[in-house]
């Protein structure tokens, strides 16, 4: 074991006197043989910690929430947020040969009292949902049919917003040509946001549609494919992010060469300090493991096998993860490199950040390896 650690010492006291004229048996037997060799000797044990000096860093995984039950505009808790929508119009069928009179985009909200200023701009690519969409293209803007200018009013209860019916017509008769719909937000001094109902809401009849109406009279309601909340940071940090919303993971390094491959672990843990007044949301699990690869530009940064879950408690200090399996699975594996990485456990799913010293911060402060160890024992030749 290179790191150095503090020897436990375990000292018997005799009840007898300050002596004996002969060792007691163990309670595994004698430790003699009957040739009078000694038997094994237990390793000895230790307890050390290893500080990360570098290697750890933040991580973006995407940009794009598409699991929520809401889709989000505004700008609040430092992050301004954009619905994005793509309608499905591979159903059209008889529709392809209708002229299109009026269309709109409707969606539903509650809740909240707030009125803010969009415009609707249609992307460059197709939207699709995406585990690693990190950011999005933006294209033409789509102006109000019923008014003279581009920016809306995005209101607080359910409503239908106007889009040309030149555009929904060439969207029902090429289904290709519709990428989707990004809802701008207009207003950089707000700290409201407003939420509509999503495709995952949980009720049908608040879903956001494409309606339509065609000149002959028949009228077409047209679901999304899919919709989501594009999110962007309105700060930096030098700290480790962990973040949702804008998805961002903690990677951690492990040194492996510090560890005899012999070593038995009896408990480790993998020890952040947080920084203050940073954990926002109210949903804050959280799931530590070790990825299927160690270089965070490749795919397999992403998945990997759970060391352990957890809580994060928004009046700690510091977090400690009990990591004592992984760990002595590793150490008996012999690498020399390991990763841990960090995550929310429903990632995806809303807006919410924990952030945590890095190794540049105090000693006191770094994350961490602490653990308790014994060396290998003795055995007779």
């Amino acid at each position: 074991m290179k790191a150095l650690g503090i020897v436990l010492l375990c000292i018997s006291v005799l009840a007898l006197g300050n002596g004996c004229s002969s060792d007691p048996d163990t309670p595994m037997g004698s430790e003699f043989l009957d040739d009078g060799r000694i038997k094994s000797r237990p390793g000895e044990v230790f307890q050390d910690t290893v500080q990360v000096t570098s290697g750890d860093t933040s991580f973006l995984v995407r940009a794009v929430m598409f699991s929520a039950s809401t889709v989000e505009l505004g700008r609040k808790d430092r992050v301004e947020s954009w619905p994005v929508f793509r309608a499905d119009f591979s159903t059209a069928g008889a529709d392809t040969l209708r002229e299109v009179k009026s269309a709109s985009l409707t969606l539903s909200q509650s809740g909240e009292t707030d009125t803010l200023g969009a415009v609707f701009i249609a992307l460059g690519e197709p939207l699709v949902k995406s585990d690693t969409l990190k950011t999005i293209t933006l294209a033409d803007t789509i102006p109000d049919s019923t008014l003279t200018n581009v920016r809306r009013r995005m209101r607080y209860f359910p409503r239908a917003y106007s889009l040309p019916p030149e555009l929904v017509q060439k969207w029902i008769r090429d289904n290709d040509t519709h990428n989707g719909i990004a809802v701008v937000l207009d207003d950089t001094t707000t700290t409201a946001r407003l939420d509509f109902a999503s495709m995952e809401n949980g009720s049908s009849a608040l879903d956001p549609v494409v309606k339509v109406l065609f000149k002959t009279g028949e009228q077409s309601t047209y679901r999304m494919k899919v919709d989501g909340t594009f999110v962007q940071d309105l700060f930096t940090t030098s700290n480790l992010l962990l973040s949702d919303g804008v998805a961002r993971r903690v990677y951690v390094p492990i040194d492996l060469t510090v560890f005899d491959p012999r070593t038995m672990v009896h408990e480790a843990k993998l020890v952040l300090h947080v920084a203050s007044d940073s954990l926002l949301a109210e949903d804050l699990s959280v799931t530590l493991y070790e990825p299927d690869a160690i270089d965070i530009s490749d795919p397999g940064i992403l998945t990997g096998t759970t060391a352990v879950s957890g809580v994060l408690d928004p009046d700690m200090d510091v977090v400690r993860f009990s990591i004592r399996s992984t760990l002595a699975r590793l150490i008996s594996e012999g690498d020399e490199k390991a990763a841990l990485v960090l995550r929310f456990s429903s990632e995806g799913t809303a807006i919410r950040r924990a952030e945590f010293f890095t190794s540049g911060a105090a000693d006191s402060l770094k994350p961490s390896l602490t653990f308790t160890y014994s060396t290998a024992p003795t055995f007779p030749k």
